[in-house]
């Protein structure tokens, strides 16, 4: 009985139903006799006076008054910045490059812009006339959008010496000029510059100089002036760096002997003569290598590889006699039997078969190795 009397509350409900909206008052009528302004004031004011100590900014109802963002004396900016507006958002960087970009991408007025600017507008109904315009992917393969200076230059040559004799001539080379460099006292301002590129002429001169060493020190004997000259002067660069032959650096290699190989370098030279040879040769020795290298022989022996062993496909196809015979032909690899097929024009008819019985063209697609012995037995 106690839930009965409990529910007899609920009856002064009815009594707070909305009325019929048959006279429904105006949004301004219940602005004017809401109280929710008041009461929320009330609660804000409390929540600030607790939030701040002392005046608290801002409207003290953020909801119902406007907050002024800008001073009472105006904005701090000038009267020029407030009437700038920036309309090329393009970063600096990228306007001043010395590269000719792309030009923005622009939208055509449409043709009711069109009329309405120009009522004798008359729209085109062919392409006669319009200007060609070529696509981005071929922007700067153009004339004057890429220019010299944008053109990679690599230190180290293009082309990499094998030949263990053409090495030794230039690591040869790489010494004469590092002792030059050092006995006429510009070895510390130019080591880590890039040396100029040798004549012909320059070359024999430099490899005629004699290296004697005692004692693991070198004593050069020749025009070491001149070599240094040659490699820190300002002269033009040559068209094409001078180059040896494998046969005549053969010769130069038995002449000069195995002495001048015990030289013992030290960190100046070593870094000196290792840019020196990836320059001329495109071969760059490690870091961790050449510290362990203690003379000129240990650096040859990093450098100098001998050349892999050709194959005998490679031997076969040099030799004449093989090649006019019509019945032989030299593959570098394995043929296997796809490729056969394919060769006689057999192929074509063999997957058309394959396909049409439901059995795999190539490999076994998850079917199993004993398939026949699984039809015979009825398995399947």
């Amino acid at each position: 009985m106690a839930r009965i009397s409990r529910m007899r509350g609920l009856v002064p409900l009815q009594l707070t139903a909305p009325a019929p909206l048959s006279t429904r008052p105006s949004f301004a009528a219940c602005r004017a006799i809401s109280t929710t302004c008041a009461t929320r004031g009330k609660n804000t004011e409390w929540v600030r006076g607790k939030l701040w100590k002392g005046e608290a900014p801002g409207p003290e109802d953020p909801y119902t008054q406007r907050f002024e963002v800008e001073p009472e004396g105006g904005s701090n900016l000038p009267e020029e910045a407030l009437h700038l507006r920036r309309s090329d958002k393009t970063p600096a960087a990228v306007l001043n490059s010395r590269l000719t970009l792309p030009p923005r991408r622009t939208e055509a007025a449409s043709e009711r812009e069109l009329k309405s600017a120009d009522p004798s507008y008359v729209p085109a109904t062919d392409a006669q006339g319009l200007e060609a315009i070529s696509t981005l992917e071929t922007w700067w393969d153009q004339e004057g959008h890429w220019g010299e200076e944008s053109v990679f230059k690599g230190f180290g040559s293009s082309e990499k010496v094998a030949d263990k004799n053409v090495m030794e001539v230039y690591l040869r080379q790489s010494v004469v000029e590092a002792l030059s460099l050092q006995e006429t006292g510009s070895f510390s301002a130019w080591s880590t510059k890039k040396w100029r590129e040798v004549s012909r002429s320059e070359l024999d001169q430099i490899l005629a100089a004699e290296v004697l060493v005692q004692d693991g020190r070198a004593l050069l004997k020749g025009d070491s002036s001149s070599i240094s000259k040659s490699l820190v002067s300002e002269a033009d660069e040559v068209d094409a760096a001078a180059k040896v032959a494998p046969e005549e650096a053969r010769e130069m290699v038995r002449a000069w002997g195995a002495s001048w190989k015990e030289l013992v370098l030290d960190e100046q030279l070593k870094f000196a003569i290792r840019k020196r040879l990836y320059q001329l040769t495109g071969t760059l020795i490690p870091d961790a290598k050449l510290g362990a290298a203690r003379t000129v022989k240990h650096v040859l022996t990093l450098i100098a590889k001998q050349p892999k062993p050709a194959k005998l496909a490679e031997l076969l196809e040099r030799r004449s006699d093989v090649q006019q015979l019509a019945n032989v032909k030299v593959h570098s690899r394995k043929i296997g039997p796809v490729e056969k097929e394919t060769s006689v024009g057999r192929w074509k008819v063999i997957e058309e078969e394959l396909t049409k019985r439901g059995l795999p063209v190539t490999g076994t697609t998850g079917l199993s190795k004993n398939k026949e012995r699984d039809w015979i037995s009825g398995k399947i």
